[in-house]
């Protein structure tokens, strides 16, 4: 399987990765629930904030992911990330 091409951690050990064709987020003690989501359902990946930003991922089917306290360079790594992703596999406008 294939690493991620950048992650990221925000509060409660929620961990977030931008593969190639998804993203997934881990939460848990062990990281042991994983939400994948693939780079066409995802609709809008913002950032809120300066020193505890607020990662928020919004799908194609109206859930919102809202990741607190993060890095605000974790955060725009992930955002800068999934643009490009998503530029490469032509899904994005």
């Amino acid at each position: 399987m294939e690493g991620p091409v950048t992650q990221a951690t925000a509060h409660n050990n929620t961990i977030v990765s931008v593969y190639e064709d998804r993203v997934e987020l881990r939460t848990g003690w062990q990281s042991q629930n994983v939400e994948r989501v693939g780079l066409r359902n995802v609709a809008v990946i913002d950032i809120k904030g300066l020193v505890n930003v607020t990662l928020t991922i919004e799908t194609n089917t109206g859930r919102v992911y809202q990741l607190n306290r993060m890095a605000l360079p974790d955060a725009r790594g992930i955002k800068n990330t999934f643009e490009q992703q998503k530029r490469r596999a032509g899904l994005y406008e």
